[in-house]
């Protein structure tokens, strides 16, 4: 009998992102750059919501589907912010963003599909799709371009086995977000080609002097469209796991089998504590927005004084990557280099995609003061190897 893991899985090797985070951890007094969630604390009304439902008894299976008053709690977020209708029965909570992107993609690709999605993009998106037996197709993203998705760019890599489109906006790890001309342009050639999507917004409140484009609100699009969304990055609840899918209710009953196979149901007490996000802390919204939109700023102005580097100002997110290419590095090389010689953790850019090797991700999280200690190590250390 053998014990091996199925072939996919034999010949795995750590991802830049474990290699960066094992190495890290063996040194004191890390500045940690490489980081992908706020360094905020979720708000009180949440941790007291949550306090209050285990007092209240609500440690037993929720619905399988999630709280009918979380559901609508999130419809009508949608509505209001973004103009985006759903009813309760076309939301489906999941543990966390990237479980649903697992059953949405589980669902609806296999084997002979193909999935397109930017190069670069969050590091799980090829693995998933991989894991369905699906092909992933990358579509390279240009920093001249501000790393927004090219409709014609797209159309070249579409073929007759292309059935997904996935897209993120706004995107880790670039801080891009699609404007509307960019999304609508998108929205023709999926149109076009009959293309399902899967629009990832989990940062869609993280957003900087623009608004944010819904795509499942764009004409023709809202029932070829999953919107993915969650309470990680928005309210800074990370370790909390909670997530959701919204979609036509033709799709769910694929994808309610599939979420109760893999987890029966989503932790109860976070769900309650989900609905005080959403009804009573969009003040903490708005005031991180606020934090991180004057943190890249200063991250920005602090990257273009080091004389070989540079970086496209990122309009959301807390993510930038700076261009490390006149070094002649890898992105490995580069921060692993980084870490070893000044302490401060980068995440390389290889992590999301071949198309970012020459770029390093920066997650500006932390003070005014140590933002500008580590800009001021990487300063010193690009100095040092070019």
């Amino acid at each position: 009998m053998s014990r091996k893991p199925i072939a996919m899985l034999q010949d795995v090797v750590p991802t830049p992102f474990q290699l960066i985070f094992n190495a890290a951890a063996q040194l004191p007094d890390i500045i940690n750059l490489g980081i992908g969630e706020p360094d905020l604390d979720a708000p009180p009304e949440v941790v007291e919501a949550i306090a209050k439902a285990t007092k209240d008894g609500f440690t037993h299976y929720p619905p399988l589907n999630g709280f009918m008053d979380l559901k609508e709690a999130i419809c009508e977020y949608w509505k209001e912010h973004h103009g985006y209708e759903r009813a309760p029965n076309e939301v489906l909570v999941t543990a966390g963003c990237t479980q649903g992107l697992d059953i949405v993609l589980r669902a609806f690709a296999g084997p002979g599909d193909e999935v397109l999605i930017t190069d670069p993009c969050f590091s799980s998106y090829e693995s998933l799709i991989r894991y369905t037996g699906a092909t992933p197709v990358m579509v390279p993203l240009r920093a001249e371009e501000e790393f927004m998705l090219n409709a014609q760019e797209l159309e070249q890599h579409i073929t007759p086995k292309s059935k997904i489109l996935l897209i993120n906006s706004p995107c880790n790890p670039t801080g891009a977000v699609y404007d509307r001309a960019a999304m609508e342009a998108i929205a023709k050639v999926v149109e076009k080609h009959d293309l399902l999507v899967i629009s990832d917004e989990i940062y869609e409140a993280l957003i900087f002097d623009q608004e944010h484009v819904c795509f499942a609100t764009l004409p023709g699009m809202k029932n070829r469209t999953f919107t993915l969304g969650g309470f990680s990055k928005t309210y800074a609840m990370t370790g909390l796991r909670l997530g959701y899918v919204m979609a036509a209710a033709e799709f769910f009953p694929a994808l309610s089998i599939l979420s109760a196979n893999m987890a029966m149901s989503v932790n109860s007490i976070t769900q309650r504590g989900s609905i005080a996000a959403l009804r009573d802390c969009q003040y903490f919204v708005d005031d991180m927005a606020r934090i991180y939109q004057e943190r890249a700023a200063w991250t920005v102005e602090c990257i273009h004084r080091i004389p070989g580097v540079s970086c496209v100002p990122p309009k959301g997110t807390f993510y930038l990557l700076m261009d490390i290419s006149k070094t002649g590095m890898s992105s490995l090389d580069f921060s692993m280099g980084l870490l070893n010689d000044t302490g401060v953790a980068t995440i390389a850019g290889s992590a999301f995609g071949p198309s970012a090797d020459n770029f390093v991700r920066i997650s500006y999280n932390g003070s005014r003061d140590t933002l500008e200690d580590a800009i001021g190590k990487i300063g010193k250390y690009v100095e040092k190897v070019i």
